[in-house]
């Protein structure tokens, strides 16, 4: 029942509602949920709250929406340890779900003053730049950005074209790990809240403004020197993060 005198509003409400029928109920992934019309009769509001309810349990990756069919469960959201480094296509097929690999772009690009110094390049060192669109089953759920001095960064890249060609799932750190020999031994990654901007928007197919998680790496080898700068932008509304901390 609907808090008539509450401080929730009511789309909200309906939002919880829409909630407690997938975890409490036991709404299953893909299984649709009632209609606007519907929710608008149960519970006597407008299809205007009803909507607003929709749209807000969407943003939370509650639900999906296809047009002229309905409003759907969305699968869990893929929960990620921060603990250790796994590959892509690990934490992907460990979950269940099919990876893929799509190389968007192989860029060679002058020096620039703030990554050469990132990598610890000479100044004047060229660099490579690859683009990649991460997948599961078929849905765009990561966007990376990544920069490598141009010595390794073509080799890197060329073998990511070949992968991607074959249908092969993979991440950059397997690629100058079998094909440079370079292992790579440390991560450090920042993460920040962010909104999509529209490039970013239209590659994962979401709205622009959306949230994503903003993910920045840069990744060092066994003579400690860093051989990666990666941006990542991860779609809010499929993962989420869990770390496990110690007290002092």
């Amino acid at each position: 029942m609907l808090q008539v005198n509450g401080s929730t509003p009511y789309y909200q409400q309906i939002k919880q509602y829409i909630r407690n029928l997938i975890q409490e109920e036991g709404l299953q992934p893909h299984e649709q949920i009632p209609s606007e019309r519907e929710l608008c009769e149960q519970f006597s509001l407008s299809r205007t709250t009803i909507r607003l309810a929709l749209a807000e349990a969407e943003k939370e990756g509650l639900v999906y929406r296809v047009h002229g069919k309905g409003t759907f469960v969305s699968l869990p959201k893929i929960d990620q340890g921060l603990s250790a480094i796994n590959s892509f296509e690990d934490t992907m097929r460990s979950r269940g779900l099919k990876p893929r690999i799509e190389v968007l772009s192989v860029e060679a690009l002058p020096a620039d003053l703030v990554i050469n110094t990132i990598l610890q390049l000479g100044l004047d060192e060229e660099l490579t730049k690859l683009t990649l669109l991460g997948y599961a089953n078929e849905e765009p759920i990561v966007h990376y950005e990544s920069y490598l001095s141009q010595r390794i960064g073509s080799t890197v890249a060329d073998e990511a074209v070949q992968r991607a060609g074959a249908g092969l799932s993979y991440s950059t750190f397997e690629l100058y790990t079998d094909r440079c020999g370079l292992k790579p031994v440390v991560t450090n990654q920042t993460f920040e809240a962010a909104l999509a901007d529209p490039e970013t928007a239209n590659l994962l197919q979401i709205q622009e403004g959306a949230a994503v998680f903003l993910i920045t790496s840069l990744v060092y080898t066994e003579n400690q020197r860093p051989i990666e700068y990666k941006t990542a932008h991860y779609r809010g509304d499929k993962f989420k993060f869990n770390v496990s901390r110690k007290h002092f």
